[in-house]
C-alpha cells in the first residue's frame, strides 16, 4: 500500500473545532446585525402606521369641513371640534381615539373610531382672524406609539365650505 502524502491527510480535530468556533463567531455576529435590521422595520412600521391613521383622520375631517355650511366659529370645547362640522362632531375619548360621532354626543360615546393612539387632538381658529377668513379651522392631531416611543404630530388649515388652504 501506497503512504498517503501529508497534504492529503484531512483536517485533524483541533483545525475542525478551529473552523467551528470561527463560523460559531461569524453566525452569532450575523444574528445580531439581522436583529437590528428587524427592530428597525419594526420601528419604522410604526412610524409609518401612525403618519397613515393622522393623514386618514385629517383627510376624512377636511372633507366634512368642505361639505360644512361657513360660519362664525367659536372656540370648542377642550379635545373636540364642537359644533364646526355640525351635524358632524370631532372628539378625543379616554381610549385615546378620534370619534366621529354627533354633535349632539357630549358625552363623546360614538362608536366610529378613525385613528387611535391620539394623545392630542385640537380644532382652533388661526390667531388673529378676521371678517374674511373667520369660517377657517386649523386641526391638529398628534399621534403616539407609546411601545415604540414614537410620535408624530400633524395640522392643516381648511376653510368650512370651501376647501384646504
Amino acid at each position: 500500500m501506497k503512504a498517503m502524502a501529508p497534504s492529503s491527510r484531512g483536517f485533524t480535530l483541533i483545525e475542525l473545532m478551529i473552523a467551528v468556533a470561527i463560523g460559531a463567531l461569524v453566525l452569532a455576529s450575523l444574528n445580531s446585525v439581522v436583529a437590528l435590521g428587524v427592530k428597525a422595520q419594526a420601528l419604522g412600521r410604526s412610524a409609518n402606521d401612525l403618519a397613515y391613521q393622522g393623514r386618514f383622520a385629517l383627510e376624512r375631517m377636511t372633507a366634512k369641513a368642505r361639505g360644512a355650511t361657513p360660519q362664525p366659529l367659536s372656540t370648542p370645547a377642550a379635545n373636540t371640534s364642537g359644533s364646526w362640522f355640525a351635524p358632524t362632531m370631532y372628539c378625543l375619548n379616554a381610549s385615546q381615539q378620534l370619534i366621529e360621532t354627533a354633535t349632539t354626543d357630549s358625552g363623546c360615546t360614538g362608536t366610529t373610531v378613525i385613528a387611535s393612539k391620539v394623545s392630542g387632538f385640537s380644532a382652533q381658529q388661526p390667531a388673529g382672524p378676521g371678517p374674511v377668513d373667520e369660517p377657517v379651522a386649523v386641526l391638529g392631531l398628534t399621534l403616539t406609539d407609546a411601545a415604540n416611543g414614537r410620535t408624530v404630530t400633524l395640522s392643516t388649515s381648511v376653510r368650512l365650505g370651501g376647501g384646504t388652504l
